[in-house]
């Protein structure tokens, strides 16, 4: 028998319970997305006032159905949902998504009825996903279960990160951010009120993916500790990184958690120590959030356990070359050593009034030396001394610089290497040139090595401020 979560990611059969020919209102826009998507399965729509619904045959009742739908979508009013989910329990349906809304987050008497809605489909053995939910989308199987309006604007194309949100909005925001920038995404799950089926169980089943590299959460609560622990060692074992915001961490942030989903919060001692002992990284905000991606899918590996990596500092400003170097002191990340060799390369390409080697300062040689940027990098890179570099490029403006061929050098080098290159430059155009060639970038020395620093912790694993796709958050 199919398991619950994959026969929602990926299943054979879909019926949608008051499916709608409108593919503007909540019934029509599943059945609208699941063939714009290419999904290949069954599709069911039901709706006892219609014969057919989007050039589909449509069945008056779930009882209709020529087979029982491994997955439903009920697209009905609250009053209707439990005899809806009687009809699956009775026709033996895996899994269930409940788009209502009125249930925890409303008081009391709501959440008692979401704990009947729970305790109908334990009965029955059928997962449910909701309330309050907008749906999950798998852009891998084409099966969008959702309404969210915002994949009617943003095409979707597998990738290896996954979302995973109790927020609906939060999660089809950084979609919509990541596929701008040109990041493809393979699932964004909206967990709601998480009646049943929660973000541990989300991350357990995606992990599990052929392909998926990071999971980004969004976090109003964590209902059973254990099994989130589970979950997070679960995708270490499949070389799954996780990255989450965890909100609810003050008194108001609680009070209004409450409000949305009838959650609690994800803060508190006992989950900071949680997340940090199983390696996934807490951030701030969505900005923060985005920014980390690139940084994630460009380089899986860290520095040498036990340690910070030993930095490189590369930029063509004395100046910043100083910012840098006390960013990464203030960082905790130690520069590195050059070995002779590489210090007699960079001699012979570099004047002699040029700062010491390491920082790298490339001077205004580079206005006028296209090929210097790459040449200094395939040094560095390739000294065994060196796990990482940070490069910053300021006052660069007209056709002086080739900042194309210096993004494309920087990738070369990093590729041939495996080290990562942490670009910052206050010039939104050279920023663009380098996230083109799918670099990491920040504005400032701080960020740049602030995210070194988080990214290699993370990566050892373990417990900053990245513009990659900060850009599209301030846009």
């Amino acid at each position: 028998m199919i398991d619950p979560l994959q026969a929602l990611l990926a299943p054979a059969s879909i019926a949608v319970v008051g499916a709608s020919d409108n593919p503007h209102k909540v019934g029509g826009r599943p059945l609208q997305y699941l063939a714009a998507h290419g999904y290949r399965g069954q599709v069911y729509p039901v709706n006892p006032r219609a014969t057919t619904i989007q050039g589909l045959p449509a069945y008056p009742s779930l009882d209709a159905l020529p087979e029982a739908p491994q997955a439903v979508i009920l697209c009905v009013g609250a009053d209707t949902v439990e005899q809806q989910l009687g009809l699956c329990a009775k026709r033996g349906v895996r899994v269930v998504v409940l788009f209502a809304s009125g249930y925890a987050e409303v008081g009391d008497a709501g959440a008692a009825e979401q704990r009947r809605l729970a305790d109908l489909c334990r009965a029955a053995g059928m997962r449910l996903l909701g309330p309050n939910s907008i749906g999950v989308a798998s852009f891998d199987s084409g099966a969008v279960l959702s309404f969210a309006s915002i994949y009617a604007d943003c095409q979707g194309q597998d990738g290896a990160v996954a979302i995973v949100s109790q927020s609906g909005a939060f999660g089809v925001s950084v979609y919509a951010l990541l596929r701008e920038a040109g990041v493809g995404v393979r699932c964004v799950a909206a967990t709601g009120n998480e009646a049943d089926l929660d973000t541990a169980d989300f991350v357990h089943a995606l992990a599990q993916r052929p392909g998926l590299r990071l999971i980004l959460l969004y976090l109003e609560r964590v209902g059973d500790p254990d099994r989130m622990r589970e979950a997070l060692q679960a995708a270490t074992r499949h070389g799954v990184r996780v990255v989450a915001v965890r909100a609810g961490q003050s008194v108001e942030g609680r009070r209004t958690a409450g409000l949305h989903t009838g959650s609690e919060g994800a803060g508190g001692p006992a989950l900071d120590a949680l997340f940090a002992q199983e390696g996934c990284r807490t951030v701030a905000d969505m900005a923060e959030m985005l920014g980390c991606v690139p940084g994630y899918l460009r380089w899986p590996g860290g520095a040498a356990p036990g340690r910070q990596p030993r930095l490189a500092i590369v930029s063509n400003s004395g100046a910043s070359c100083v910012i840098a170097a006390d960013a990464a002191a203030r960082a905790g990340l130690p520069l590195a050593e050059l070995s002779p060799a590489s210090r007699a390369r960079l001699d012979g390409l570099l004047p002699a009034f040029s700062l010491n080697r390491n920082p790298i300062d490339l001077t205004a040689m580079l206005m006028g030396t296209p090929a210097l940027l790459g040449d200094v990098l395939n040094c560095v890179t390739a000294d065994a001394g060196v796990d990482a570099v940070a490069l910053g490029l300021v006052a660069i403006g007209g056709p002086s610089y080739d900042v194309v061929r210096f993004a494309q050098d920087c990738r070369a080098a990093s590729d041939a290497s495996g080290k990562p290159i942490w670009l910052h430059s206050p010039h939104l155009h050279v920023r663009n040139a380098f996230m083109a060639c799918g670099m990491p970038v920040f504005c400032t020395e701080a960020q740049a090595l602030l995210e070194a620093q988080a990214h290699a912790r993370q990566l050892q694993p373990s417990d900053a401020g990245n513009d990659s796709i900060k850009e599209l958050v301030h846009a």
